[in-house]
């Protein structure tokens, strides 16, 4: 008579664990952390539109939307300071 058994193997599940943690932790390796928040007031310095002070408004990976009185700027992370 064939045994029958009561789930999966618990090395499949052990191997699925294992695996979700390593795709967990390097996805967190590759994100890069933006030192702004949410309504931080800063200064985007770029060549083609100069200096533009204004409050951080959309955080999209490396970009960060600033926004101005009547429009907003996208910047990378790296070309935005505080305003002295």
């Amino acid at each position: 008579m064939p045994k029958i058994s009561s789930g999966p193997p618990s090395s499949r599940i052990r191997d699925w664990r294992l695996y979700a943690f390593l795709i967990q932790t390097i996805s967190r390796a590759r994100t890069v952390s933006v030192p702004y928040r949410l309504g931080d007031v800063v200064v985007g310095d770029d060549p083609f539109n100069g200096r533009t002070l204004g409050l951080v408004a959309v955080m999209n990976g490396t970009s960060v939307g600033l926004q101005t009185a009547d429009r907003t700027f996208y910047y990378d992370y790296r070309q935005l300071t505080r305003p002295d």
